[in-house]
This record gives C-alpha cells, structure tokens and sequence, in this order.
C-alpha cells in the first residue's frame, strides 16, 4: 500500500500542482496539515491573491483504475478557507458540501483542491497520513508536511514562485 501511495503521490504532485509553476516548470511543493480536535485543517500552497474554490479528499480506489472521491466541497465559508487554510471531511470551512463523507476519513488520502485568482485557475493536492499527522505535536500556525517536515502557513506559501517573486519587487 505505502509504495502504491508514494506512486500516487509523485503523480499527484506533478499533475496537480504542475499549474502553480507556470513558465518556472513542475514545482515540488508541500501541503502543511494539522489536528484541530478530530479534524483535519489543511495549509494549502497558494500564490498572493489566488483563492481556493473547491476541495477533495481522494483515495486510490480499489480497483485499481484512478482515484474515489470520499468527500468534496466548493464555496469557501471564511476568508481562512478561501486564503488555503480549511477542514477537510467538515461542513466548517465550505458553504456546500458536493459529497458527504460516509465515515471518518482512512489512514492515508489526498486533498485536492481547485484555485483560482489573478492567474488562471489551477489546482494543488496534498498526501496525509493520519497515523503519522496524530503523533506529532506542533505549535500555533505549525503544519506537519507528508515528508515530516514541520512548517509554518507563511513557509508553506513561500515555497512557490509566484510568491517569491513577489517578494524580490
């Protein structure tokens, strides 16, 4: 499973996020997460003034033909959600939920999510590994990334080139 999963995620993150890099080519970013009580809250990459639209958890299914959608929302509720930061499998950060969760999230899933803002829309996808994400304990505004690494929001952000570009006028 785990190897089925690393190949899933390199997939993920080229596909996915392959649209943040515009002219600059694939860029390896990271997803920060963090425990709020039994919820999940993402720390999505994004790029000064872009806004997440929409988010999935996505599993690998079963069959083996792609992935499944365990659960899907669009309309961000707060400014937090829309600015990347949201609770995934929760009502709490979007006005309509596509796909009502049928249960407590696996051990491993993916969140994807659709953005869009001065550039055009793009996507960016995370891996989670719940076991791992429960162990560790971390900070306000600390995220914990699938490789371990423990990041602030403002260091998740800033690995994109949009935002460092920014920085350098």
């Amino acid at each position: 499973m785990r190897r089925a999963v690393g190949l899933m995620l390199s997939a993920a993150a080229v596909a996915g996020l392959s649209g943040c890099a515009l002219a600059d080519g694939p860029v390896d970013t990271v997803a920060g997460f963090r425990m709020d009580g039994a919820d999940v809250l993402v720390a999505m990459p994004l790029c000064s003034g872009d806004r997440v639209e929409s988010a999935v958890v996505v599993v690998d299914s079963e069959r083996g033909d792609g992935f499944e959608t365990l659960w899907s929302a669009r309309e961000p509720r707060t400014d937090q959600a829309r600015d990347g930061v949201f609770h995934v499998n929760s009502p709490r950060s979007f006005t309509t939920v596509t796909r009502e969760p049928a249960g407590a999230p696996p051990g491993e899933f993916f969140v994807e999510t659709r953005q869009g803002g001065k550039r055009e829309t793009s996507t960016g996808s995370g891996y989670v590994d719940l076991a791992e994400l429960k162990s560790v304990e971390l900070a306000d505004d600390e995220y914990v990334t699938y490789k371990g690494e423990v990041m602030t929001r403002a260091e998740i952000n800033a690995q994109l080139p949009c935002n460092k570009k920014d920085k350098q006028k």
